[in-house]
């Protein structure tokens, strides 16, 4: 197998990125939720909630939304900047 063979072409442009494509990407939504679920679920009843009950006097709703406005941006940023530079 030649390298240039191996080697990954940009689909807009055609040109050669010198990335050889290694790792299979999927990444479904239910695979989203898991992983959330595992990551906030053991410790947003108690630690993440108390901490920002005491520090917002009681505006936790607030924060969440402020937090998942953070996380909307965030979100269509990482998806505008994959479909720019696709590797």
């Amino acid at each position: 197998m030649s390298n240039a063979a191996a080697e990954v072409q940009s689909p807009e442009t055609g040109t050669n990125l010198g990335y050889k494509q290694e790792l299979k990407r999927a990444l479904t939504f239910k695979d989203l939720v898991i992983y959330g679920l595992i990551t906030m679920l053991p410790i947003a009843p108690i630690q993440v909630y108390g901490m920002i009950a005491h520090e917002t006097f009681g505006m936790v709703p607030i924060v969440y939304l402020v937090g998942v406005i953070a996380m909307v941006f965030t979100a269509l940023s990482y998806s505008k900047m994959s479909q720019e530079f696709p590797i």
